[in-house]
């Protein structure tokens, strides 16, 4: 696929979804989609040391509505201060954590819901989805993807794929 030329000045994250509509043009898979939407809510996160987003879909009769999303961040409210324990920062509320919390304070169950999530999921996220009944988790990136995380998954006959970054060459 060849680029389409634009005049946009990219000065902000919507100018660059907005050139990369133009850009790949037509319509995005449901997996485009929502991962594209777990990307955004990413660049909202105040971590500096990862930016993770994960977006809470519906499966079964009624698919592909978003239900929940989440982004890795401080708590609501409380300063936005670092605290580092074994080299693993203590202060931040995890993506899918939030995701999970904000579906229960809607009361909207997540029991087969798919989870696309921008990096694998730690022990403790994978843990707490499979808990809240999510069927299938779609990721992007690995990140210190942990055998514990994969095995409790597969335990819980939950689902995990890794969706393919796309090149364009």
């Amino acid at each position: 696929m060849d680029p389409v030329s634009t005049d946009i000045e990219i000065t902000s994250p919507v100018d660059l979804i907005a050139e990369a509509t133009e850009r790949f043009g037509g319509r995005p898979s449901w997996d485009e989609y929502f991962m594209a939407t777990a990307v955004l809510l990413s660049t909202r996160s105040p971590c500096e040391r990862l930016h993770v987003g994960c977006v809470m879909v519906s499966g079964g009769a009624r698919p592909n509505r978003l239900i929940a999303a989440g982004y890795n961040g401080y708590l609501p409210g409380a300063r936005h201060t670092s605290r580092v324990r074994d080299g693993h920062e203590q202060a931040t509320v995890h993506a899918e954590q939030n995701a999970v919390a904000e579906a229960a304070r809607r009361g909207s169950p997540l029991e087969g819901c798919v989870a696309y999530v921008t990096h694998y999921p730690c022990i403790n996220c994978a843990k707490i989805l499979a808990a809240a009944g999510i069927g299938e988790i779609r990721y992007r990136m690995d990140y210190h993807n942990d055998p514990i995380a994969a095995e409790l998954l597969a335990d819980a006959d939950v689902q995990v794929t890794q969706l393919p970054r796309q090149t364009q060459d």
